[in-house]
């Protein structure tokens, strides 16, 4: 399998992110609220502030998420120098912030768990503002992309910081602000399958 497969193999996996929320959402003992209820609560372990029966499944989630995520931009770093290598780095490092986040229930830790999930957006944001003033900005598909699902992750980010989250909720602020991200990925997936050169070397 040649590079670039290999990477949108790594990255279009990652569209089971959502049928698994699905899935675990469909086993709330109360009706699971896309609007208003936090991403996370998926993986809550405790029935305290939130009951999520299959949390196992929704934390395995998050790691396979992140390490997919990472493993792809990996691949890449190598094949580039300079700022692009840098954005890449950024990206493999969201990545694994990403996996923390399934390790770190929201209910059993908190602070490391917010942490990891603020880091994990910021990291990938910077990655794609770096790419995209790089290899990614010279083609045109994924420059309008990543253009795309930067400014999508800045608004959401800041309508989910934002008291009273412009009227969005916590659930749809946060998942414009983090589903952005993987819907980039899943994008450059697929760019990568239609002849995006990701890389300063050639192909293989």
């Amino acid at each position: 399998m040649g590079l670039r497969r290999t990477v949108a193999a790594l990255w279009v996996a990652t569209v089971l992110y959502w049928p698994a929320q699905l899935l675990v959402s469909r086993s709330w003992p109360t009706p699971y609220s896309w609007r208003g209820d936090v991403i996370s609560a998926l993986g809550a372990t405790t029935c305290t502030e939130y009951c999520s029966p299959d949390h196992a499944l929704m934390n395995a989630t998050f790691v396979a998420v992140g390490a997919l995520t990472a493993a792809g931009a990996a691949v890449l770093v190598p094949q580039t120098s300079g700022r692009d290598r840098a954005g890449w780095v950024l990206v493999a490092v969201s990545g694994l912030c990403t996996s923390a986040v399934g390790f770190l229930p929201m209910d059993v830790s908190p602070a490391a768990h917010n942490l990891a999930a603020q880091t994990h957006w910021a990291l990938q944001v910077a990655g794609m503002v770096t790419l995209c003033a790089g290899v990614v900005g010279r083609d045109r598909r994924a420059r309008a992309l990543t253009v795309a699902c930067t400014a999508a992750a800045v608004i959401g980010g800041a309508a989910f910081l934002t008291p009273g989250t412009w009227g969005l909720g916590a659930g749809l602020s946060e998942r414009v602000a983090l589903d952005s991200l993987n819907v980039w990925t899943i994008g450059m997936g697929v760019l990568l399958l239609r002849g995006l050169r990701p890389g300063l070397r050639p192909s293989r």
